[in-house]
C-alpha cells in the first residue's frame, strides 16, 4: 500500500534564539566552569589564573549590584520630583552680570519631565530647571 503526498523528510521547526550582546555574570560563570571541566588533566590551570578569574567574577557581580542600586536611586529621584508638582521650589539662577552672585528664585512647579540626557527636568512658571538645581521646597 502506498501513501501519496508524504515525503520521507522530517519536519524540523526553526528555533530562534536571542543572541546576547553583553556577557553577564551567568555567562562568565558558565565559561569558567566549562574551562575547568575541559582543562588538560596533565597540565591543570594555575592557581593564580583561577584566583584571578574568580576575582574578575566577583568584580563583575559587584558592578551589576551597583548598577541596580543606581537604577533604584534614579527611580527615587523621579518619584521625588513628581511630588514637587504644585509646590514652590527655590533654585539659583545665574545673574546676567557675571560679577554679581546668582539670584535665588522661587517658582511653582507645573510639570516634571524625564530626559535621558539631562535627567529630571522641572517645568516651572519661571522656566525649566534641573532637579539638581533645587535648593528648597515649600
Amino acid at each position: 500500500m502506498a501513501v501519496t503526498g508524504v515525503n520521507n523528510s522530517y519536519y524540523v521547526p526553526q528555533v530562534q534564539r536571542e543572541i546576547k550582546q553583553d556577557l553577564d555574570k551567568d555567562a562568565f560563570l558558565r565559561l569558567l566552569v566549562t574551562q575547568l571541566a575541559n582543562q588538560d588533566p596533565t597540565n591543570p590551570m594555575e592557581d593564580r589564573e583561577f584566583i584571578a578569574q574568580m576575582a574578575q567574577f566577583s568584580s563583575l557581580e559587584q558592578m551589576v549590584n551597583m548598577t541596580k542600586q543606581i537604577e533604584k536611586m534614579a527611580a527615587t529621584n523621579q518619584t521625588l520630583a513628581v511630588s514637587y508638582i504644585g509646590r514652590l521650589v527655590a533654585f539659583y539662577q545665574e545673574n546676567a552680570d557675571s560679577s554679581l552672585p546668582p539670584n535665588e528664585i522661587a517658582a511653582l512647579v507645573k510639570a516634571v519631565w524625564f530626559d535621558p540626557q539631562q535627567g529630571v527636568i522641572l517645568e516651572t512658571d519661571k522656566g525649566d530647571i534641573k532637579l539638581e538645581q533645587v535648593t528648597g521646597v515649600a
